[in-house]
C-alpha cells in the first residue's frame, strides 16, 4: 500500500500562526493540602508574539492564512507503516530563497514523488543540494520527518497528561491536564493546588472551605517567565488572601471578605510578582552588577507570559477567573434543558477595543501605540507578565542591554510602560447540581476549535464516559446524531475575543474523535483533527519541535469538572491520580534558572 504526500506551496507557507500534606501556615494555621503540579510540565512558547509573520515583504494577518489551503492528496490506499518518511527541507522560514519569505516554489522538483524503495515514498521540497554537502563530502545534518503510525501519535498526544480523583465532597469531582509542547522547550506551564481554610461565617457558623487554584501560564519569547509564574503566582495570592480573611477570635478561624475585597488580593498578588520579576530583580542586577545571576535575573523580566488563575470557594461556590493576557476560561452548563458556554475571560490583545481604548487613553499624543493590532506594532498581548522592553524606560533598557544583554528597543517607545500584569475578574455561581465544567487553556487551543466546539466535544466525551447521560429528543428517532457534537449556545455576551482561524474546513465539528480517558488529551487530538481527520493529527504530531511552531502553538488544557459525590464526605479524602487517565507529565519537568 502506498501513501502519496503532494503538497502545494500554499500549504507550506502556512507557517507561524499555522499548522501552528505539609502545612503551610498564615499567622494562624491556614494549611496547604495538595499540590499537584510537583514538577510542572514541559512548556511552550509562542514565538510569533513579538513579530507578525513576513513573507515577501508583506506582513499577513493570521487570520486571512487557511489552516491547508494546499492540497493534500492520498493516493491509492492510505498506510501509517514506519516506513514512510517525508522530508520537509525547506520548510518556511528556512531562507532558501534569500528573501526571508521561507520558501522557494521554483525549488521544487519536477517530479514530487520518486521511489526509495519497494514501498517507501520520498517526497522533497529542495534540490538534492541541499540535502547533501558535495563540497564537504559528506550527508547534510538536516533530517526529515518521519510520518507517526496511531500509536506512536497517542503516545506523544498523551505523554504529559495528568487526571486527579477530587476526594473532598466540596463540589469538585476531578480535573484533567495535558500538554503538547511546539516550543522546545515548551513555553506554556500551568500550577494546581488545593488550601484548606477554616472560617467563620457572618450567622457564627463555623465551617471550611477549600480554595482550588488552577493556573494556566502562556509564555512567549521563551519559558522563563511563565515558570517563575509557576512556582510563585499561586503562593502570592495565598499570602494576599490571608491578609484579608482576617483571624477571628476563635483560633484558626477567619472572618469571609467581601468579593470585591478578595477581587483586589487576586490584583495584587499579580502586580507583586509583576513588579518583582522586572522592577527588583533588575534593580538588583544593575546594583550589584553580578553578571554570574544575569541569566536568573533578567530573563523572567525579558521574556513574557499570560497568566490565567481560576480561584474557586467551595463554600460560596463563587468561582473567579483572573486574566492577564489572550488564555481563555469557558463555563459549560446545563441549563434550561440546553448546553451552554460561557467565556469567564475576554482576550486582551491588541484587536480588543476596550484594551485599544485603555491604551490610547493612557498615551494619547502617541499615534503608534497600537499599530497592526499590537503594542508598539510588535506585541500581541496587550497585558502580561515579565515583558520589560514595554514597561522599562529606555535609558534603563540601554543601561541593561549594554552591561548584560538583550534587545534592541522597541520602536516608537516613548512614555512607559505600555502593558501591565494586572488581570481582569470575572465571578460566577457554580452549580455543581448543573454538571457545570470548566475549560481553560492557552491561546492555541482556541485557534483550532470554537467555544461551542469545545463545550461539545467535552459533554461528547462525558457520555461516552457515563458521566452524564445523552440528551434524547423526539427527533433523534428520525435522524442520526452519531457523528454530531451536541449543540451547545454561546451566551458570552462581549464578542470582542479572537476566532478560531487554523481551519480549512467549513463544517468542523462533523467530524470528531473519541478514544482518550483524558478530556483534556480528547480536546487536543479533536482540535489538531481539523473536524475528524486523523491524517492531519498524524502530521500535525509527527513534526519535531520547534519546527512544529511555524504548524501549531504550545498547548495547553485544564478541564475541572463539577458535581456532588453522596459517597464522600467534606473533608472526606485528598487528591488520587486517576492512572488510566494519566500517562506521565510529572516526570518530565521544565528547566528552572
Amino acid at each position: 500500500m502506498v501513501f502519496v504526500l503532494t503538497v502545494s506551496p500554499r500549504l507550506l507557507y502556512v507557517t507561524n500562526r499555522q499548522l501552528q500534606n505539609s502545612k503551610r501556615l498564615f499567622t494562624n494555621g491556614t494549611s496547604k493540602l495538595f499540590k499537584s503540579s510537583t514538577g510542572a510540565l514541559v512548556n511552550a512558547s509562542r514565538n510569533s508574539r513579538h513579530v507578525p509573520v513576513k513573507s515577501g515583504g508583506r506582513y499577513f494577518k493570521k487570520r486571512h492564512v487557511a489552516f491547508v489551503s494546499g492540497v493534500i492528496i492520498v493516493g491509492s490506499y492510505i498506510t501509517f507503516n514506519h516506513s514512510n518518511y517525508y522530508n520537509l527541507d525547506t520548510a518556511p522560514g528556512s531562507n532558501v530563497n534569500g528573501n526571508g519569505s521561507g520558501f522557494n516554489p521554483k525549488s521544487l522538483p519536477n517530479k514530487g514523488v520518486s521511489a526509495i524503495g519497494e514501498d517507501k515514498r520520498f517526497y522533497s521540497t529542495t534540490t538534492n543540494s541541499v540535502n547533501q554537502d558535495f563540497s564537504l563530502g559528506h550527508q547534510s545534518l538536516k533530517q526529515g520527518v518521519f510520518l507517526l503510525n496511531d500509536e506512536q501519535v497517542s503516545n506523544k498526544l498523551r505523554q504529559f497528561e495528568e487526571s486527579y480523583n477530587v476526594h473532598r465532597g466540596k463540589g469538585v469531582l476531578r480535573y484533567d491536564i495535558c500538554q503538547l509542547p511546539s516550543n522546545s522547550p515548551i513555553e506554556d506551564d500551568r500550577a494546581e493546588e488545593i488550601v484548606q481554610v477554616p472560617i467563620l461565617q457572618d450567622n457564627n457558623i463555623k465551617t471550611s472551605t477549600d480554595w482550588m487554584f488552577f493556573g494556566v501560564f502562556d509564555g512567549h519569547g521563551g519559558w522563563t517567565t511563565s515558570g517563575k509564574l509557576r512556582d510563585q503566582l499561586i503562593s502570592y495570592i495565598i499570602h494576599e488572601l490571608g491578609t484579608i480573611f482576617k483571624p477571628a477570635k476563635e483560633e484558626n478561624l477567619r472572618y469571609v471578605p467581601n468579593s470585591a475585597t478578595i477581587d483586589q488580593a487576586i490584583k495584587n498578588g499579580f502586580l507583586k510578582l509583576d513588579h518583582e520579576i522586572v522592577n527588583k530583580n533588575i534593580e538588583r542586577l544593575l546594583n550589584d552588577n553580578n553578571k554570574a545571576r544575569a541569566a536568573e535575573l533578567l530573563m523572567p523580566a525579558l521574556s513574557g507570559s499570560c497568566a490565567l488563575l481560576s480561584f474557586y470557594d467551595t463554600n460560596s461556590r463563587m468561582l473567579k477567573v483572573a486574566l492577564t493576557g489572550d488564555s481563555r476560561a469557558l463555563l459549560g452548563s446545563f441549563r434550561d434543558n440546553k448546553w451552554t458556554v460561557r467565556q469567564l475571560s475576554i482576550d486582551q490583545t491588541g484587536s480588543n477595543p476596550t484594551e485599544v481604548a485603555r491604551i490610547i487613553s493612557e498615551h494619547p499624543d502617541e499615534a503608534n501605540v497600537i499599530k497592526n493590532g499590537r503594542v508598539l506594532g510588535t506585541l500581541e498581548p496587550t497585558r502580561a507578565f515579565g515583558d520589560c522592553r514595554y514597561k522599562l524606560s529606555a535609558s534603563i533598557q540601554e543601561r541593561i542591554y549594554k552591561q548584560f544583554f538583550g534587545r534592541r528597543l522597541p520602536n516608537n517607545l516613548k512614555s512607559p510602560p505600555y502593558v501591565t500584569a494586572e488581570p481582569v475578574i470575572t465571578t460566577t455561581k457554580v452549580n455543581p447540581e448543573n454538571n457545570d465544567f470548566l475549560v481553560m487553556a492557552s491561546d492555541g487551543l482556541y485557534e483550532m476549535l470554537s467555544n461551542e466546539e469545545i463545550v461539545g466535544l467535552v459533554v461528547k466525551w462525558m457520555e461516552k464516559e457515563k458521566m452524564i447521560k445523552p440528551q434524547k429528543s423526539f427527533w433523534n428517532y428520525f435522524s442520526s446524531t452519531e457523528n454530531k457534537l451536541p449543540e451547545a449556545v454561546d451566551i458570552t455576551s462581549d464578542k470582542s475575543s479572537k476566532q478560531p482561524f487554523r481551519k480549512s474546513r467549513q463544517s468542523s465539528g462533523n467530524g470528531y474523535f473519541l478514544e482518550d480517558k483524558n478530556v483534556a488529551t480528547h480536546l487536543i487530538r479533536n482540535a489538531l483533527s481539523n473536524g475528524g481527520s486523523r491524517e492531519q493529527i498524524s502530521m500535525l504530531v509527527s513534526i519535531p519541535n520547534p519546527v512544529s511552531r511555524r504548524y501549531r502553538d504550545d498547548l495547553t488544557v485544564t478541564v475541572v469538572f463539577f458535581g456532588t459525590d453522596s459517597r464522600v464526605q467534606d473533608d472526606g479524602g485528598q487528591l488520587e491520580i486517576n492512572s488510566e487517565a494519566t500517562a506521565g507529565g510529572v516526570t518530565l519537568a521544565k528547566p528552572k534558572l
